[in-house]
């Protein structure tokens, strides 16, 4: 039943998302690619780099959860921690498990996400796969089933450089992930107890409040580090009674190594000082353009939008909404229904924000050849004419005349 249940929500987080505003230049963030999602609406409002390949380092923990989430009935089952679990992640940090420890699947996700706990994800990685290498094929086949195409992972911890995805693919990850409530628990914790009594914490809030922000904000994150991906943090706020997610990756480093954790802080703040709602850009039925036509029954085809086109933009953006048009000026009967006639740019800031194409609806007859319907008239009248004709020349009686 949980399979289905993802498999369900996965089609339903895939519906396209429309295109985005250009993060602005002025929230002045080090991040070389950014993803801000309304999770209210699915919209994607700000982004930077969106499809950008990316090494995920620690992040690729989310896909850790999301699998052992998906595969695992019974998450207050105990396993007991091997050699096997702690090997080979020398350098790597981990929670503190220790040979014999008994905990529990929950534990271990709570250390997965919260210290980002290397010892943890292996843990999970050999006793849900088996193995090392089989799950790392189940991770890759939930991504196959998200449909993320430039998303792959190469262990379960995110030390292996070609853990790699994109912030538009990885936010359909997390988003997937978010649905289930123990994830999204899970992810939203910053201090917790292992059932073996190992406390885990998540130092984000810390470090927010060491730079004197308000610890609060985020109401969940994961982080990622290492020198080749940069600083990474995935994170969910709630401004103005409005959900958000907000993932910023590759964030130049500073001293103390939190570089991710400002980033996010001025993309939240940002939003905050704009007022965002989804706003009509073009309404249906708008007149575009009236097109001349030549050698025709008509003179010109009146071109229209046919459907509303809709974005999440701020009171400030909305105000530089403008248009650019790329339509044909002359179209003629050899001009066939569905033919491209040009397009429409839709710019917020002088950047195309998205691109409305025009085609040709209605069929042009010319006025040298009688359309359709009158030669039909006609080839029916005619038909009549002679049905009439035999009819009476059939119904003729002879005229004879008889001598006696």
């Amino acid at each position: 039943m949980k399979k289905i249940i993802f498999t369900i929500l996965s089609f339903i987080l895939l519906i396209p998302i429309v295109s985005a505003s250009p993060l602005p230049d002025e929230v002045g963030v080090t991040a070389d690619a950014v993803v801000v999602v309304n999770l209210q609406t699915d919209d994607i409002i700000y982004e930077k780099n969106l499809d950008k390949v990316e090494i995920l380092a620690s992040l690729t923990k989310v896909m850790t959860a999301y699998t052992v989430l998906d595969h695992v009935e019974n998450l207050n089952e105990k396993i007991t921690i091997t050699e096997d679990d702690l090997a080979a992640l020398w350098g790597f940090t981990c929670a503190g498990l220790e040979v014999g420890d008994r905990v529990s699947y929950l534990d271990l996700l709570y250390a997965l996400n919260l210290v980002s706990g290397a010892d943890a994800a292996q843990a999970l990685a050999l006793h849900v796969g088996g193995s090392k290498e089989n799950f790392k094929n189940m991770m890759n086949e939930e991504a196959a089933k998200l449909e993320l195409k430039h998303t792959h992972f190469e262990d379960s911890y995110g030390g292996d450089d070609n853990n790699v995805s994109t912030p538009r693919e990885f936010s359909i990850l997390l988003k997937a992930a978010l649905q289930n409530e123990t994830f999204k628990k899970v992810f939203g914790t910053n201090q917790y107890t292992l059932s073996n009594g190992l406390p885990v914490v998540n130092y984000t809030a810390s470090f927010a409040t060491y730079h004197g922000l308000d610890s609060s904000l985020l109401t969940g994150n994961k982080s990622g580090y290492t020198p080749e991906a940069g600083l990474l943090l995935a994170s969910t706020a709630t401004i103005n009674g409005t959900p958000y997610m907000a993932i910023v990756m590759k964030c130049a480093e500073n001293q103390k190594l939190t570089t991710h954790v400002l980033d996010t802080y001025k993309i939240y703040d940002y939003i905050a000082q704009h007022h965002y709602s989804r706003r009509t850009l073009l309404s249906k039925g708008t007149v575009l353009k009236k097109i001349e036509v030549e050698d025709s029954t008509i003179s010109e085809y009146v071109v229209t939008v046919d459907k509303d086109i809709n974005l999440m933009v701020s009171d400030e953006e909305f105000q530089t909404l403008d248009y650019d048009y790329h339509i044909v000026n002359v179209i003629t009967p050899k001009n066939k229904v569905g033919d491209n006639l040009g397009y429409v740019d839709i710019l917020i800031n002088g950047q195309v924000v998205d691109t409305y194409g025009v085609y040709l609806k209605d069929e042009i007859f010319s006025y040298q050849e009688p359309s359709k319907i009158i030669v039909l008239v006609l080839i029916g009248l005619t038909f009549l004419i002679l049905v009439l004709l035999c009819s009476n020349l059939l119904s003729r009686k002879p005229k004879h005349k008889f001598k006696k």
